[in-house]
């Protein structure tokens, strides 16, 4: 199998990332939760359980986080799409699925390095009603927390360090994108 390093994430979006926090005191934090999509998803026999610890187990991992990409992605069009968004909260929306697209792509990547399939998303997704702007910025809360729990939990299992790397890297977008949402929904960040 091929281990060839994975791009890293560009200088520029280094500096997006405000109030961070050192990975192990954000990873110790978040230890232990699990996101219920990618559970749910594994557990549909869509895809291998997500072990890890063996390059065989980091393609699982990354088949279950390619999957929450996809429906990020597929959310935040949705959201953009609506018309219910003021300028400000779609120009962040925007940014954020630009994030999530990076990560597909690179996603994609290692999959393809590691000798597997990427799978491809959902021909449809159900976001349930939304109805206006609260609406919108509930179920990317929603999401982003998924993400921030699952890449906390599946990277504790990661043995490919270039793809242990890109999951920290990804976990520090969506701890950003989260803060982000909880503050516009007055939700505490801690």
């Amino acid at each position: 199998m091929n281990t060839e390093k994975l791009e890293t994430m560009p200088e520029s979006l280094k500096d997006l990332v405000s109030g961070q926090t050192s990975r192990r005191t954000l990873l110790s934090r978040l230890a232990g939760t699990a996101s219920v999509g990618v559970i749910g998803y594994l557990l549909s026999g869509k895809l291998r359980p997500a072990y890890g610890q063996t390059p065989e187990g980091d393609l699982g991992i990354l088949l279950a986080a390619l999957f929450l990409e996809h429906e990020a992605i597929a959310a935040y069009q949705a959201g953009a799409e609506s018309k219910l968004l003021s300028e400000g909260v779609l120009k962040v929306a925007v940014a954020f699925q630009s994030d999530h697209k990076y990560h597909r792509g690179a996603i994609i990547g290692a999959i393809r390095t590691l000798g597997g399939q990427p799978i491809e998303p959902e021909k449809k997704y159900s976001f349930g009603s939304l109805k206006n702007e609260k609406d919108i910025l509930r179920l990317a809360q929603k999401l982003e927390k998924g993400a921030v729990d699952a890449y906390s939990l599946l990277a504790a299992n990661i043995q490919n360090k270039d793809v242990l790397n890109f999951g920290a890297q990804a976990l520090t977008d969506e701890v950003r994108h989260l803060t982000v949402l909880n503050g516009a929904l007055g939700i505490p960040n801690y």
